[in-house]
């Protein structure tokens, strides 16, 4: 990857720094967090509680970081989950409340209240990105990638690295990466990266691949498109063709979030997601549409139900 990707904004959220140089403003910081009106985040920076709370994990994880940056040394570099909330890359759990910095060319490691600060695993593949509004420094994608690929399990590193390559990330740079760490981790990390695929859409359907090879079904297709003379094109999450069974997530987000429903109503949207199933399932070639969320995800028993009564063969 040669340039830099469209970064995500930063999240609209104020935070405010208590300096000490200041007693009048620390005094009133501090009272208002007493009130409930702002909420500590780090030691010394503090948000409004309604902005932050309207944020998703990883924005907030993100305001945590830029809170931060006068408190970052010159040297050290934002990474790993951290340098994964600046670039916009989704993680399913819970989010560090501490900000992960490497310290490039340097293999010491090192932790405090508010910083965890990696060694230098890859000193020979220094990619950084400089932000101009603030000086922040971060990992680009390809040692994100690596960094992620390395230390988190493989069903979470599929989730970033397909965020990472749809995003551009160059594979075979991460590839030399993972192959020049210790053994340690490798496996699991080439194995993930083998798995990961630039075309998925969304953070559920990166899991539902997963949960698939894991239950030992059919490789799916990943973003299928059905195309129909006169009429927009249907295009799938994932499409079993030897089986006819199309799976579709189901993320309550494009229900709920007013700026992905774009002006609709969730009432037309719920409509409009109907007649596209209904000339789906008038394909020839579709057999089943399987429709997931995530509470499937998160439950085997009900996802390998859902197979089942799809006809979806698994060796597991």
């Amino acid at each position: 990857m040669t340039g830099s990707p469209a970064f995500p904004a930063v999240p609209d959220c104020p935070w405010f720094v208590v300096n000490d140089d200041h007693p009048d403003l620390a005094r009133r910081l501090r009272a208002r967090a007493r009130a409930g009106e702002l909420r500590r985040i780090a030691h010394g920076r503090y948000v409004p509680v309604d902005a932050f709370d309207r944020l998703r994990p990883e924005q907030r994880h993100h305001v945590l970081v830029r809170s931060l940056v006068d408190r970052i040394r010159p040297r050290f570099v934002v990474s790993h989950l951290s340098a994964a909330a600046v670039l916009g890359v989704p993680f399913l759990r819970e989010w560090p409340r501490r900000v992960h910095l490497v310290r490039p060319q340097e293999d010491a490691r090192t932790t405090s209240a508010t910083f965890v600060v990696h060694a230098d695993l890859s000193p020979e593949m220094p990619g950084i990105w400089r932000f101009r509004t603030d000086g922040l420094r971060v990992t680009n994608s390809e040692r994100t990638a690596v960094d992620l690929a390395m230390t988190l399990p493989m069903l979470d590193g599929v989730v970033a690295l397909d965020r990472l390559l749809r995003l551009g990330a160059d594979g075979q740079r991460i590839r030399d990466g993972i192959e020049r760490r210790s053994t340690r981790g490798r496996r699991r990390a080439l194995r993930s990266l083998e798995f990961a695929d630039p075309a998925a859409d969304t953070p559920g359907e990166s899991v539902a691949r997963v949960r698939l090879d894991e239950y030992g079904a059919p490789t799916p297709v990943t973003q299928h498109r059905f195309q129909e003379r006169g009429l927009p094109d249907i295009v799938v999450d994932l499409w079993l063709p030897e089986l006819g069974v199309v799976i579709e997530f189901d993320g309550e987000v494009k229900y709920r979030d007013r700026a992905m429903r774009a002006g609709a109503s969730a009432e037309d949207v719920v409509i409009a997601e109907k007649h596209r199933e209904d000339r789906l399932r008038a394909f020839d070639e579709v057999r089943q549409v399987i429709r997931l969320g995530w509470s499937d995800l998160w439950n085997e028993a009900a996802f390998r139900g859902k197979l089942r009564r799809a006809h979806v063969p698994m060796r597991h």
